[in-house]
């Protein structure tokens, strides 16, 4: 069996879902092929001035460093990767920036969601950091990954949006999307109830307003529609609304709280996700295993893992709740329609978006 090296930020400890869960996933998969030379998690502190400069920098109202990835720590963590590296064998890096000073002679792949600066743009606000420090890093990731012999991205969109940017060759790009962080369910155990679900760590920046206004609207026509909210607590205001049922902020690695996830996917009618900030978006794959078809946009990977009008509905940009609500009506009053979706959704995911599916990919591209 070969051999590879396996280099990450992230604990193999966490497991329960997003970056965490897809290291975990995906290293899961390698062993199944590769002996793994396993080096991580490796995450230097941040150099305590540096922080404290660029938080000073921030009060003032100046533009500050992204001191995350500053020279010293990049340094740092190269120091701590080299030594541990099998110079000789493949490399496989876990995302991308925090190892573009570890450089190797051997052939090496690298799996990621976003690059640098589109993350920049999604998650955070280029405008509070210095144009000069940003393209810094940009342009070591673009010399690191222009040396890769296989850049693995979750999405289409994410190849797209990198070559915006960075020079990179197409033979190098590996689409191979990501997979759900749950046990596949054996049947369809939807019961034809009327019950929306929204599941999100930032109910705000994930379209939480959104769906509840939609939910709201669609509920004068059909007071038996129910939603259920699952992550970050909403407003007061809308826990108190008439069909709104909060689950709680589930953790997957707690027993009860996966059963309790469960058994809201295997009884929900469709999973509303309005994001205006996201890459992929697991919770997609995992309804989907559930037979639940999606709603959501026509933005970053999102129409990559919902396929418009067969495993869900995909809505144009721009967008507000009223797009939703036609898509929430159209479904209600649509069985057969409603239904092959369902049907859709629950083997589309299984034939393409699995961690064992994923794992075959890596498998074949690494040892060709």
């Amino acid at each position: 069996m070969k051999r590879i090296n396996f280099i990450t930020n992230q604990d193999l400890g966490e497991t329960s879902g997003g970056w965490s869960g897809i290291n975990w996933n995906i290293h899961q998969q390698l062993s199944k092929y590769f002996r793994i030379n396993y080096i991580g998690p490796i995450s230097p502190k941040m150099n305590a001035l540096e922080k404290l400069s660029s938080k000073f920098m921030r009060i003032v109202g100046l533009k500050s460093k992204f001191n995350f990835f500053s020279n010293k720590r990049l340094a740092a963590i190269r120091e701590q990767v080299m030594p541990l590296i099998i110079e000789d064998d493949y490399s496989f890096f876990f995302g991308q920036t925090p190892w573009v000073e570890c450089k190797t002679n051997a052939p090496y792949g690298v799996y990621l969601d976003a690059d640098f600066k589109t993350y920049l743009n999604i998650f955070l606000q280029p405008k509070h950091f210095s144009k000069k420090d940003v393209e810094r890093i940009a342009k070591k990731e673009e010399l690191w990954l222009q040396k890769a012999r296989d850049i693995f991205v979750g999405s289409e969109w994410a190849w797209k949006e990198m070559i915006k940017y960075y020079d990179l060759k197409e033979e190098q790009k590996v689409v191979i999307h990501t997979g759900g962080n749950i046990e596949l369910p054996t049947k369809d155990e939807y019961n034809g109830n009327f019950n929306l679900v929204f599941i999100s760590l930032n109910f705000e920046k994930k379209g939480g307003f959104i769906c509840v206004d939609a939910f709201k609207k669609v509920k004068e026509k059909c007071p038996e529609l129910s939603l259920t909210i699952i992550g970050e607590k909403p407003p007061s205001d809308i826990l108190e609304m008439e069909g709104v049922i909060y689950a709680g902020l589930l953790q997957k690695t707690n027993e009860n709280d996966l059963r309790k996830f469960k058994s809201i996917l295997s009884d929900a009618f469709l999973l509303i996700h309005p994001t205006k900030m996201d890459t992929m978006g697991a919770v997609l794959i995992e309804a989907g295993y559930f037979g639940c078809p999606s709603i959501a946009p026509n933005s970053f990977g999102v129409p990559e893992l919902v396929l418009n009008n067969k495993t869900g509905c995909i809505i144009d940009l721009p967008f507000d709740y009223i797009s939703f609500v036609e898509k929430i009506e159209l479904l209600i009053h649509d069985k057969s329609k409603y239904l092959l979706m369902r049907k859709n959704a629950w083997s589309y995911t299984r034939s393409v978006l699995t961690w064992e599916h994923i794992g075959k990919q890596l498998n074949n591209r690494i040892k060709r």
